[in-house]
């Protein structure tokens, strides 16, 4: 059976959103910076609460998707997507574009739960691991394409242009979806009314096991989120300022696409916790290495050592998570998936703002080793913590295979 019409269209949409978003977010510290003029602490706070809106949004989004159908949720984003980028790239003070993130985050909200529910809903009976696999390139794919056209736009015009390609990319998607997206009819449930879905997420975070490997995992999102926050400040200031930073961030998903099936199955007899703990020391090694490893090769070796970190971690967390849900629920956990990024995100922000002021500010002395230390030494914390939790809240029984 063959995958219909929609599901084709669904990951088109998907290529020209992440195209959208990271060729917006690999330079947007260094926009918010340099075009709306905040400064490094406000920078790190406004990048964190843009992150946390980012993502919590698809919890409620999710549900109202599911009450006014996907095909107008899908509408909404994409307005709120292209009035978000407009206005960073129309009115760039700080008060405006906090707005604009705001939509920009909550956009996201409406389009990430339709996109990965329309994979469910159109793919063949047999064929949902190949649904998400051809998702995955779209994702990707985007992510390329995005940060090379940023790359060039940024230095052939500059760096505020790159929203104009963001908008672009923001308007093809919000006509793909007008005109080519139909709403999937396979799969259609009716949604659970609010209430009861609030009382399920209670439910679900009322479980202490649960509830503390939300709070435990956020270290590593802590970690990859400053490849976005701290990292195109100090390739830009400490190293070259014409760096070419979005190639850079090439890296980790060319690895992740040529390595991720290697190391699954490199990996496949370990407990999920202790996958997930291989991952969180491999993206303390990373932090570690962009200080003490000078110059290009640094950046370059630490976002491939990056890579193998996610691959450790991604696929682990998820397996690890969704063992939580009672039949029937895993929607409603996974859901919850979110929720230690928002943290790590969040608190990256915040902490990424206060150390760029006081150790790699654009005029002064800079000490780059001391920041990328800290952050390998948070990194060792985590690690410890997830190392506590698998001792004290995973079963004895899974211990004891592991």
């Amino acid at each position: 059976m063959k995958f219909p019409r929609t599901f084709y269209v669904a990951n088109a949409i998907e290529l020209f959103e992440r195209l959208a978003f990271y060729g917006m977010y690999v330079g947007l510290s260094l926009y918010l910076s340099k075009v709306v003029g905040l400064g490094d602490k406000d920078t790190g706070s406004l990048l964190g609460n843009f992150r946390l809106v980012s993502a919590l949004a698809p919890i409620p989004c999710g549900a109202i998707a599911d009450r006014i159908n996907f095909k107008k949720s899908l509408l909404i984003a994409f307005s709120l997507f292209a009035i978000g980028y407009g206005g960073l790239y129309l009115y760039p003070a700080p008060a405006t574009a906090a707005i604009a993130l705001m939509c920009i985050g909550v956009a996201g909200g409406f389009m990430k739960p339709v996109i990965t529910g329309t994979v469910v809903r159109t793919s063949p009976e047999g064929r949902q691991d190949e649904g998400f696999a051809i998702f995955y390139r779209m994702i990707n794919a985007g992510s390329v394409t995005g940060k090379t056209l940023a790359y060039g736009v940024r230095v052939i015009v500059s760096i505020r242009h790159v929203l104009i390609t963001s908008v672009v990319g923001s308007l093809i998607a919000l006509g793909l979806a007008a005109a080519a997206y139909e709403e999937p009819t396979r799969g259609k449930s009716t949604p659970e009314p609010m209430g009861k879905l609030l009382a399920g997420y209670g439910t679900a975070l009322k479980n202490a096991r649960f509830a503390v490997a939300l709070v435990v995992f956020a270290g590593f999102y802590f970690m990859a989120e400053q490849f976005y926050m701290t990292f195109p400040k100090y390739v830009t200031r400490h190293i070259d300022k014409s760096a070419p930073l979005e190639l850079i961030t090439l890296i980790n998903p060319a690895l992740i696409a040529l390595f991720q099936g290697v190391v699954l199955r490199a990996t496949r007899g370990l407990h999920p916790v202790t996958g997930m703990i291989l991952g969180m020391l491999l993206g303390s090694a990373s932090m570690l290495v962009m200080g003490v490893v000078p110059g290009m090769l640094g950046a370059c070796m630490s976002g491939a050592i990056f890579a193998f970190s996610e691959m450790c971690f991604s696929p682990r967390f998820y397996d690890y998570l969704a063992s939580f849900a009672p039949s029937g629920k895993a929607g409603m956990y996974m859901g919850l998936a979110f929720v230690p990024f928002a943290i790590g995100a969040w608190v990256g922000g915040q902490a990424s703002g206060r150390l760029i002021a006081a150790y790699l500010p654009e005029v002064g002395e800079r000490q780059p080793t001391l920041v990328w230390s800290i952050y390998a030494a948070l990194g060792l914390a985590f690690a410890l913590a997830m190392v506590v939790y698998r001792r004290f809240a995973v079963p004895r029984a899974a211990n004891a295979a592991a």
